[in-house]
């Protein structure tokens, strides 16, 4: 009696279990196809967003998970297939690069630029100088999207960016912001927010800006620069007040508020600095400690960033630095050109003792004060620990082995070497 029991009850188990198995069947079925619907349907929605704006959007990239490199302005316009992109880096607004993006899933809609565009891919593209790139990335999350403002999320960084609706070209757009930076050459405010004592610290080179009290107090954000000043990478309370972005007033020094905060913020200058137009001209370079020298030519390169210093040898210039936040000129070790594979270089060099290639290292303007007979004189920039950067050393690279350079053709002022660089003297 119990034994039938026992094999009816297992009987009536195993007549279940086909119908269980289809109950569970259909119910996976169910939310499987609703979950993809969903998800297909908010790709969907996200997509339509992006390509409803006709000039397309604002893009203000921040590589770097603590937004150490500061944002930089990139515009994208979508088609079904195509995104087509500038930036402000590029140096040329009219240049637009196409390539494909697509819309996937992960948890929710992905905006992947997966085919490899220039301007996209920016930060990262390892380069000579940055072999690690700057932990740039090119897919992001699309957290929410509505018809003026898409906020992405960095799938690397988890940084938060947008996607800003443009109401005019983005070239227009372009030009504006590229003038905005080039206008804003201070690096330092002082004044009253709220009232209340204040001191803003511009680091335009990195894209920082800080504020502290009387107290010496700070709080520090990074930010983009926009066609009327710059927008912090996220908003911040300092003085009781909240901040998001601020208003440039290049022609009279001033920071101002366009969001209702009361301020009185005007520029100040550290010693010693100089616009980027003061530089251009013609200079004698003295080197060997003043025994001897060459003519040379400050040219203007890309606009508030770079010159060209011509004289040294008719192959090719020496490009030089502009630090807007001092207002100096560095010279640093530079690839100056290439013979078949091999890769030419002008290094850093502590005269009589080591070289090195790194990109970062080399000598920083030091200006006499004279407006009339300005006179800048070179020192080691202090990047390169106890090694003191005086002179630079003619090398060539070939698939990653580094030699003298004995071409003479390469030469600078017809010798291997420049040692001892003194100066530039104003004509």
């Amino acid at each position: 009696m119990k034994i039938n029991k026992i094999y009816v009850m297992l009987l009536g188990l195993i007549l279940c279990v086909p119908l269980l198995q289809s109950c569970l069947k259909d119910d996976e079925e169910i939310f499987d196809t609703n979950a993809s619907a969903r998800l297909q349907q908010a790709m969907s929605e996200a997509k339509a967003v992006l390509v409803s704006s006709e000039e397309g959007w604002v893009f203000e990239m921040y590589p770097e998970s603590s937004q150490s490199y500061g944002g930089y302005v990139f515009t994208v316009r979508f088609d079904d297939e195509y995104v087509y992109a500038r930036t402000e880096l590029a140096g040329d607004n009219t240049s637009e690069i196409s390539s494909y993006y697509k819309m996937t899933d992960d948890n929710g809609p992905v905006l992947s630029f997966d085919t490899y565009n220039t301007y996209l891919h920016y930060f990262s593209t390892p380069s000579s100088s940055a072999y690690e790139a700057y932990e740039g990335e090119f897919e992001f999350v699309v957290v929410s999207a509505t018809e003026d403002l898409v906020t992405l999320r960095g799938k690397k960084t988890g940084n938060t960016m947008y996607l800003r609706k443009l109401t005019e070209s983005a070239e227009s757009y372009l030009d504006k912001v590229t003038a905005m930076d080039a206008d804003m050459i201070f690096s330092g405010f002082e004044g009253t927010i709220a009232g209340q004592t204040a001191t803003v610290t511009l680091d335009s080179d990195y894209r920082q800006i800080s504020f502290a009290d009387a107290e010496g107090e700070t709080t520090s954000v990074a930010y983009t620069v926009t066609d009327t000043g710059i927008r912090f990478y996220e908003p911040i309370e300092f003085l009781g007040q909240s901040m998001s972005s601020l208003v440039v007033d290049t022609e009279n020094y001033k920071l101002l508020s366009d969001e209702g905060v009361e301020m009185d913020l005007t520029a100040v200058f550290p010693d010693g600095w100089r616009a980027y137009a003061d530089y251009a001209g013609e200079y004698t370079l003295s080197y060997m400690n003043g025994e001897a020298s060459v003519d040379v030519t400050l040219t203007p390169a890309v606009n508030n960033s770079t010159y060209l210093m011509s004289g040294l040898n008719d192959n090719y210039d020496i490009t030089l630095t502009y630090v807007k936040s001092s207002g100096s000129l560095q010279w640093l070790s530079q690839a100056i050109g290439t013979s078949g594979s091999t890769t030419i270089w002008l290094c850093a060099w502590s005269y009589n003792s080591y070289l090195t290639w790194s990109t970062s290292v080399g000598l920083v303007t030091v200006w006499n004060g004279d407006e009339e007979n300005p006179v800048y004189t070179f020192e080691d920039n202090g990047v390169w620990g106890s090694y003191v950067v005086d002179s630079f050393y003619l090398y060539q690279e070939t698939s990653g082995s580094y030699t003298s350079c004995y071409d003479t053709a390469w030469y600078p002022d017809g010798r291997r070497y420049l040692g001892y660089v003194v100066s530039l003297t104003k004509k």
